[in-house]
């Protein structure tokens, strides 16, 4: 069976085509990864602090330096940009907030967010929110993630 040019030419063309958009999505994606990570980067130098384990995921990024123990989160959304950081060692603990409602016989989740709860009683309560249904369509990873960070921040609280 021969083949000709022509049709191993749109047969390579048709094979750009259905990968360019994934090819595409893919750097998308990197180059938000580095600028949330760049963002971390920077509120952790504020604070003369070093990232040694984060994760970036959609609209927010969470960081640790476990040496110094400090926690540091950036969201970005189209409107509002928030970053804070907690420093572990005025934390007496953290948990996970599920604000949930009830439609239709099914649990939706409304809104997780971890927060920190110092052990001075005149300081304020930390909230770094992961997911809020206003903001975004569904869940996708995010309770994971949360879950992950928990028990990384729980781990370190106990060490302290």
């Amino acid at each position: 069976m021969d083949l000709d040019l022509g049709t191993a030419i749109s047969g390579g063309i048709f094979i750009v085509l259905c990968i360019l958009p994934f090819a595409l999505m893919y750097i998308k994606r990197k180059k938000n990864e580095k600028q949330f990570l760049q963002s971390l980067l920077t509120i952790a130098k504020q604070q003369n602090c070093q990232i040694s384990q984060y994760d970036v995921f959609g609209v927010f990024g969470i960081g640790i330096d476990q040496t110094k123990n400090v926690v540091f989160f950036y969201r970005k959304t189209k409107d509002i940009t928030y970053e804070c950081f907690a420093n572990l060692s005025a934390i007496k603990s953290c948990e996970i907030i599920n604000t949930s409602s009830i439609e239709s016989t099914q649990k939706i989740i409304e809104k997780l967010e971890l927060r920190f709860y110092p052990v001075a009683i005149d300081q304020q309560i930390i909230k770094m929110e992961f997911f809020n249904r206003t903001s975004n369509i569904q869940l996708c990873g995010e309770l994971q993630l949360i879950e992950k960070w928990s028990a990384i921040i729980n781990n370190q609280l106990k060490t302290k």
